[in-house]
């Protein structure tokens, strides 16, 4: 079936949904493209831990011009895909991921997109509870392990995470793209829903903040997970951070390898984990 009066390109935003699909009262994980890929690294780890099935594909005219070359020597459009999670106890919450290939690039296509996303959600799927996921990067260098930072439409969800990991008021500044509107968009629809962040630098692919938001998920789902592939990301990443600063320190003279490391005689930089 097609969720939408029109199935054609002209529609705008379209929905293309496998028949017979029946939830649970689902809980929805949302990770695309953004800050640190957080979001996208935390949905593609679940999507293959739990081997999670696609039923549904969302394609638009306001996400980028370009087409994605297979393999086989095919090719696809720029989509944003639905993935199902089987809850492995009776009575517990289906699980739906949500992630993509890109984001709509225009204010426009991210009010039209993000929106479709949240009825089909609710109406078509019976949602009811919305999680968006990504990263989010403070001024302050990130000692140890990265904390998580969370941002929700309702007091009663801050409550709910009472005595977890999650830290509330700490961040500032606004939250660009679907992590943000979903949930906004969500509380006009009547569902509650957080943004979780994990604390990032400036990287593209930040697996050791992907890990910490991982952590709050499986506690707050009553789920395991395992997290050895990320592991083994996050040691190549410091490698190659300390392989850089090496390099950055033999290139520069004495006083400024002193900046460098903080007026710090060690090779030891507060933003490698």
């Amino acid at each position: 079936m097609i969720y939408l009066p029109k199935s054609n390109i002209e529609s705008g935003t379209w929905i293309k949904m496998k028949e017979n699909v029946k939830l649970n009262n689902p809980v929805i994980l949302v990770g695309l493209p953004g800050v640190g890929s957080v979001g996208k690294l935390v949905v593609e780890h679940l999507k293959n831990e739990f081997d999670a099935q696609k039923f549904a594909t969302l394609y638009s005219n306001h996400l980028p011009h370009r087409t994605i070359m297979l393999k086989s020597g095919g090719l696809r459009m720029v989509s944003i895909r639905f993935y199902h999670i089987k809850p492995k106890k009776k009575g517990m919450s289906d699980i739906v991921l949500l992630t993509g290939d890109d984001q709509p690039i225009t204010p426009e296509g991210q009010h039209e997109v993000n929106l479709k996303i949240v009825d089909f959600f609710k109406n078509e799927l019976g949602g009811k509870y919305i999680y968006t996921i990504g990263g989010y990067a403070p001024a302050e260098p990130i000692n140890g392990t990265p904390k998580v930072f969370g941002n929700a439409t309702d007091k009663k969800v801050i409550e709910s995470f009472k005595g977890s990991k999650v830290l509330f008021g700490k961040t500032k500044g606004m939250i660009w793209g679907s992590a943000g509107m979903i949930i906004v968009l969500g509380k006009m629809r009547g569902l509650p829903g957080i943004c979780l962040m994990g604390e990032t630098a400036i990287m593209d692919l930040d697996a050791a903040a992907a890990k910490a938001v991982l952590s709050v998920i499986s506690e707050r789902l009553g789920i395991s997970i395992n997290t050895e592939s990320l592991d083994k990301i996050i040691n190549k990443t410091a490698k190659a951070l300390k392989e850089l600063e090496q390099q950055m320190s033999m290139s520069l003279p004495v006083s400024s390898q002193d900046t460098l490391h903080g007026g710090r005689q060690d090779s030891s930089l507060s933003y490698i984990r």
